[in-house]
């Protein structure tokens, strides 16, 4: 996915790209891993202002409206994860939308729409079991979680090269109103954020309970870290993206229990 640095003399949201997975049917839970890694320019740039990707999202479709709009109705709960670079360093950014499809979309206060979490100290006692987890500081070495100071985005992800594994499971709250869904996060492997008190469908005018049914990488970008004549452009890549409906089993070390994405070697190319 790419994004350009472009603005309109406001903070538009520019650069949206979408690819979605429509799943056919509605689950009460879903999980999504997926690879993830950055051109070299991505974070290491001159101007570190505040700015926001749309990475990935979960969310219930009515099979029926615009699937890209959730203003319009068709819409809710969703779930989307997004990138952040602010003065506190790079941030895993949480929003939540309620539902049913067309109502309680802003959670009416119910609910914080958003989270903005460091991958430090606010990933302490998110472990199983109540621990802390064992992310790797991928430049200086130890557990994030000890880190006391602004993270960055290679400590993070590792410089360009460096697929990093992310993943995500929703579960849908057992009735309209009740603060019981649950959102959990896992970084290599390590889980880094474990919420059970989501109430993604509220009571409604018809009460309906509606499970999730689509999942999309990619999104809209509020960037512009440059002025427009640049033409500046960064990107990141999603590689070997797994949707399944239980949790897998996982590492319990630092390492990922599964491969990195490789480069296909039977690729050939023929003139005639």
């Amino acid at each position: 996915m790419w994004r350009e640095s472009y603005s309109l003399s406001w903070k538009n949201w520019a650069s949206d790209s979408q690819l979605i997975k429509f799943l056919g049917q509605q689950y009460k839970q879903i999980y999504v891993e997926f690879y993830i890694r950055f051109s070299p320019n991505f974070y290491g740039r001159d101007h570190a202002t505040n700015f926001t990707s749309k990475f990935f999202r979960i969310g219930s479709w009515d099979g029926q409206g615009d699937e890209f709009s959730g203003f319009q109705g068709s819409l809710g709960p969703l779930y989307l994860w997004d990138y952040k670079r602010d003065e506190y360093g790079v941030r895993s950014v949480h929003s939540f939308r309620g539902g049913p499809w067309g109502e309680n979309y802003t959670f009416n206060g119910a609910y914080p729409q958003d989270k903005s979490l460091n991958y430090g100290s606010h990933t302490k006692g998110q472990a199983v079991g109540g621990g802390d987890p064992k992310l790797v500081d991928q430049v200086n070495g130890g557990f994030l979680a000890d880190v006391k100071s602004v993270i960055g985005h290679n400590q993070v992800f590792g410089e360009g090269a460096h697929w990093t594994k992310v993943a995500f499971f929703v579960q849908m709250n057992s009735a309209p109103g009740v603060a019981d869904g649950v959102l959990r996060q896992w970084v290599n492997d390590q889980r880094i954020l474990n919420l059970e008190n989501i109430p993604w469908v509220q009571e409604s005018t018809t009460n309906q309970m509606v499970g999730w049914n689509f999942i999309a990488i990619g999104g809209n970008d509020y960037f512009q870290p440059y002025p427009n004549e640049d033409r500046f452009e960064d990107w990141y890549a999603i590689d070997n993206l797994v949707v399944r409906d239980t949790i897998p089993e996982m590492s319990s070390s630092a390492v990922p229990s599964s491969n990195a994405p490789n480069p296909p070697s039977d690729i050939s190319i023929s003139v005639e």
